[in-house]
């Protein structure tokens, strides 16, 4: 449990539910739902809120959306989704964070978020809204991987390139939706409603097909700059030392923080010398050193061994040498003094 209650407090790297990656976080929904605070509709796989897919509607994980005709005391905590999520603000508006930056949503926007990007709902509730989703898993986690559109789109390969190319290498979060996108995720709803799978799939499949259609218009008309270092390895790599912060208690070595980012590694290495200025090991073990140190400032009332172990560090005695040398003075000592300080 302890180790659950950690990963979910922590930003996501790469990996399925149960290390890094905690996808989804819809619980407060869920509960919102059920308590008849607002209304959930949605056909859903990979253990997200609705009715379940079944074997309709292959590499969608969610479709659906929410309807809150009033205030809501809940909000969506940071998280990642284990795939692409194109979803449509219908009514009211909506407050969501991602990567740290806050954007004010509101009716006829529809907004892009993908695997890696860490985002929640609510300021830090959500007000009165209407929001409506498709959520694809595209079998990536990683800005460096290839895109999988579904086979059922019946797409050509063209043009399924085009719209990765305007997705992946394009970043921008929402963009105004034009008459026909609209009409396209307005016409999700009542299908949702019916709870028919069986009978609606193929319905609902030339709908999503059509929305993404009329999205690939949309971008299209803003011209959009495409930024090839967007899909880029060395940018996973950025992003994982970014978030290594937040899971330091890790058993890491050179060999699965190469793997965390789907790579070779003498390519991680290469990254991240570049990016650090030195190796995997040692922004590692400066990392850990420096979470430690401000966790004996700010906390002076942990145990050195908690703080040590909370850091990654097997080996108080370790630890302790490595800290002094590093600071000057040892972990009982930086500790003394910021309970000094505190006083």
């Amino acid at each position: 449990m302890d180790d659950m209650l950690r990963a979910l407090s922590r930003p996501a790297v790469f990996r399925a539910p149960g290390a890094l990656l905690y996808a989804g976080n819809c619980a407060d929904l869920l509960v919102a739902s059920e308590a008849g605070k607002v209304v959930l509709n949605a056909w859903t796989r990979c253990g997200y809120p609705g009715l379940d897919l079944d074997d309709a509607l292959p590499q969608v994980c969610s479709v659906g959306g929410w309807d809150a005709t009033l205030a809501q005391d809940w909000g969506l905590k940071e998280h990642c989704n284990e795939g692409v999520k194109i979803a449509y603000v219908a009514r009211g508006n909506l407050a969501l964070t991602l990567d740290g930056q806050r954007h004010e949503l509101s009716q006829g926007q529809v907004f892009v978020l993908r695997p890696w990007q860490l985002h929640a709902y609510g300021d830090p509730h959500v007000g009165p809204s209407q929001i409506i989703w498709v959520l694809f898993d595209m079998g990536t986690r990683r800005p460096h991987e290839k895109w999988h559109w579904p086979s059922w789109l019946a797409w050509p390969e063209r043009d399924e390139k085009r719209l990765t190319e305007l997705l992946s290498k394009n970043e921008r979060t929402h963009y105004q939706a034009s008459r026909a996108l609209a009409q396209d995720f307005e016409a999700i709803v009542p299908i949702i409603a019916n709870n028919e799978i069986d009978r609606d799939e193929v319905r609902l499949r030339l709908t999503i097909s059509t929305m993404l259609m009329h999205l690939v218009q949309q971008i299209e008309t803003h011209k959009p700059d495409l930024d090839q270092t967007l899909t880029r390895s060395r940018r996973t790599v950025r992003i994982f030392l970014d978030r290594l912060w937040h899971a330091l208690d890790e058993d890491w070595t050179l060999q699965n923080m190469a793997a965390e980012c789907k790579l070779s590694r003498t390519r991680f290495a290469h990254h991240c010398l570049a990016l650090t200025n030195t190796t995997p090991a040692r922004y590692l073990h400066n990392l850990r050193l420096a979470k430690a140190h401000l966790l004996l400032t700010e906390n002076p009332d942990l145990s050195v061994t908690a703080v040590a172990y909370d850091c990654g560090f097997s080996s108080s005695q370790y630890f302790a040498t490595s800290f002094k040398r590093r600071y000057g003075v040892s972990p009982k000592e930086r500790r003394s003094q910021a309970r000094t300080a505190a006083v």
